[in-house]
C-alpha cells in the first residue's frame, strides 16, 4: 500500500449462511482496490452486486470472511480508523422524535467534534446542505428529499478526510441533485476523499476521477473517467434535417429522430463518416451537425453488466 491511499482492499471476500440451509452465499468474491487520499471514486454495479456489502465490511458493520481492509494505513477494525469519515448511508434512519438541530449536534459529539466547537459546526452543516433554518424541526416531520438532507450534514459535520456516500443522490428533486454535486466538487476541492456509489451516471460521470464497475460480488473494471474518450470507443455522428425516404450514407443505415424532425447516423470508423459528410453536402442535403461521440459511462455499464441487471 502506497502512503497516499485514503482505503485499501486487499482480497475481500464475504459469505452468509441462509437461515434455512447450510448452503453458503458468497456475496464479495476477492475484491482488490485502492483509493487515493484526495481522489473522487465512483463504485458502480447493479442491484445486488456487493456495493453497499462492501461499503458495510468497510466500516466494520459486518464482518469480513477473508481479506484484508486499510483506511489511511490503519487496519479498518481499529476504531481510530474510521474518526475520520463521514458516511451516508443507503437508506437512513434517525430519530424521529429529535430536532434537526438535535440530531446532527449528536453526530458531531459522537465523531469527536469538541463540545465548544458544535453548535458552530452544526450550524455550518446545515448551512451548506440548505437546512439551517429548518433546524427546529422535527426529523419526522420531514420529506425524503429533506432526509437526505440532513444525512448528508451529519455525514459533513466534523469534517471528514473520507466522505462514504451510498447513494447520496437518492429521494432528490433536480435542484437538490445539483446542490449535493456542488457540494461534492466543493469537498474535491478541499481535497477530501469521496468514495460514492450511486445509480444516477451522469453525476458520477461529472464528478468522479475513477470509477469501478462490479457485477455479482467481482471487480469487472477500474478505469480512470477520461479512459471513456479512448479511440478504441470512438463513434462519429451525422444529421440531417428529414427527408422523405431517408438513404444510408457510407454503409450508416438512417435513424429518425421523429420530436426533432432530423435522421441520425453514427460511425465507427472516422473515413466513412467524412464520406458521408462529403455525399451529404455534395447532394444539397441539410446538414444539422456533425462531430465525434465520447463513450458514455452509461453505454460501458450496460456493456460490462448486461442490459438484464
Amino acid at each position: 500500500m502506497t502512503p497516499s491511499s485514503a482505503l485499501t482492499l486487499n482480497e475481500l471476500r464475504f459469505s452468509y449462511k441462509s437461515q434455512w440451509t447450510t448452503k453458503q452465499f458468497e456475496v464479495l468474491k476477492g475484491i482488490t482496490l485502492e483509493v487515493g487520499e484526495g481522489e473522487t471514486f465512483g463504485f458502480l454495479g447493479h442491484n445486488g452486486a456487493g456495493k453497499t456489502t462492501t461499503i458495510k465490511c468497510v466500516l466494520d458493520l459486518i464482518r469480513l470472511t477473508s481479506g484484508a481492509i486499510e483506511l489511511f494505513g490503519v487496519e479498518h477494525h481499529h476504531p481510530q480508523a474510521r474518526q475520520s469519515i463521514g458516511y451516508l448511508p443507503e437508506q437512513p434512519y434517525f430519530y424521529d422524535h429529535l430536532s434537526i438541530r438535535e440530531l446532527v449536534s449528536m453526530y458531531a459529539h459522537l465523531s469527536g467534534v469538541a463540545h465548544r466547537d458544535v453548535p458552530g459546526a452544526v450550524s455550518t452543516a446545515l448551512g451548506r446542505v440548505g437546512m439551517e433554518q429548518r433546524a427546529g424541526d422535527r426529523m419526522h416531520s420531514l420529506s425524503k428529499g429533506l432526509m437526505q438532507r440532513v444525512a448528508m450534514a451529519q455525514a459533513l459535520v466534523a469534517k471528514p478526510k473520507l466522505l462514504i456516500l451510498d447513494e447520496p443522490f437518492s429521494g432528490l428533486d433536480p435542484i437538490g441533485r445539483k446542490e449535493f454535486k456542488d457540494l461534492l466538487a466543493e469537498e474535491k476541492e478541499k481535497g477530501t476523499t469521496i468514495f460514492v456509489s450511486s445509480h444516477i451516471l451522469e453525476d458520477i460521470e461529472y464528478l468522479c476521477d475513477r470509477v469501478s464497475i462490479m457485477a455479482h460480488g467481482e471487480l469487472k473494471t477500474v478505469l480512470p473517467i477520461a479512459a471513456l474518450s479512448d479511440h478504441a470507443h470512438e463513434r462519429f455522428e451525422l444529421f440531417l434535417e428529414k427527408e422523405e425516404e431517408p438513404r444510408e450514407l457510407s454503409g450508416a443505415k438512417p435513424q429518425e429522430v421523429l420530436q426533432q424532425n432530423l435522421v441520425r447516423y453514427v460511425f465507427s470508423d472516422k473515413k466513412d463518416a467524412e464520406s458521408a459528410l462529403s455525399q451529404a453536402l455534395a447532394s444539397s442535403k441539410h446538414v444539422v451537425s456533425y462531430g465525434k461521440v465520447r463513450r458514455t459511462l452509461e453505454e460501458l455499464f450496460v456493456e460490462l453488466v448486461g442490459g438484464k441487471e
